[in-house]
């Protein structure tokens, strides 16, 4: 179950996620490709990543994901 939320306007990743959810990040990627969420694009143009698992703290695409995990972890634990 989660832990702690971050600071509103903060960037929320994949990493902080499976901190808080206690959980692989890979099957927290998984999880969140299942339930048909998409990487938001970062706005970067040459060499890097074009999207990426983050949010913005307080977002409402944050508040269904973390909806979605805590939905799949209720359902794992039936």
């Amino acid at each position: 179950m989660a832990k702690k939320k971050g600071k509103a306007g903060e960037k929320v990743t994949i990493a902080m996620l499976a901190e808080e959810y206690e959980m692989r990040p890979q099957k927290l990627r998984a999880l969140i490709r299942e339930a048909g969420f998409k990487a938001p694009a970062t706005g970067v143009e040459g060499f890097g990543p074009k999207a990426k698992y983050e949010w913005d703290e307080g977002s409402d695409e944050l508040k269904k994901v973390r909806k979605a995990i805590e939905a799949a972890e209720s359902a794992e634990e039936e």
